[in-house]
């Protein structure tokens, strides 16, 4: 019987999945038991194969990326999740490492990298490239004692979750009794903070806090 990890490989790029594959084959000791193309497919691969590991890009959909995730790790929580994300982010990392991902790494890391964070989630730990890392580590020095990791005020938290929940500027101001200048000011810190660009961005913030 083989002492192989079992993995499954889940990209809408079928050049990406058959590139990742040979490479883990080569390198790693795992069997790629299944390749996905989309979210149902993935949780379908899962189910059907019980891997020790699925490599998954964020960017998913039928259902998403981060919508897979959180049913697969609902479904099987024993699956170890390596992420990869063609747009990786600091925000991105809190948010799968958040929801119980092994890893997460640029979808454009070197093939060291891929081999690595599979080692990595083989042997219980959490992987992150070391030119990741740093950018993360930077991030979390940002931690106040508010209790959140992004080191957002009581009143960021507030603007943030109002603004998360689809109320438009005006609401935020009127719902925190602020002007809207002032809440401007907090949404451009909070932007700052978290290194986010969009509301989906803040949004996956949420989640992780």
């Amino acid at each position: 019987m083989s002492d192989q990890s079992q993995i499954v490989i889940a990209d809408s790029h079928e050049i990406v999945r058959d590139g990742i594959a040979a490479l883990l084959s080569e390198k790693c000791n795992v069997d790629v038991v299944g390749l996905a193309s989309d979210g149902y497919g993935t949780i379908k691969a899962c189910r059907q194969h019980s891997p020790d590991i699925l490599l998954m890009d964020l960017s998913l959909a039928r259902p998403s990326g981060p919508e897979t995730l959180g049913k697969l790790r609902q479904s099987n929580p024993d699956l170890k999740i390596v992420v990869i994300s063609s747009e990786a982010s600091i925000s991105d990392a809190f948010f799968v490492l958040s929801q119980g991902a092994a890893g997460f790494m640029p979808k454009q890391a070197k093939g060291a990298d891929f081999v690595n964070a599979i080692r990595a989630a083989e042997n219980g730990y959490t992987y992150l490239p070391i030119t990741f890392l740093k950018e993360f580590v930077q991030s979390r020095r940002n931690v106040t004692r508010t209790g959140n990791i992004f080191g957002l005020s009581p009143r960021e938290i507030e603007v943030l979750e109002s603004c998360v929940a689809g109320h438009s500027t005006k609401e935020v101001a009127h719902e925190l009794n602020i002007s809207v200048r002032t809440v401007e000011t907090h949404r451009n810190s909070i932007y700052r903070k978290t290194d986010c660009k969009s509301y989906k961005d803040l949004t996956k913030i949420v989640a992780a806090m």
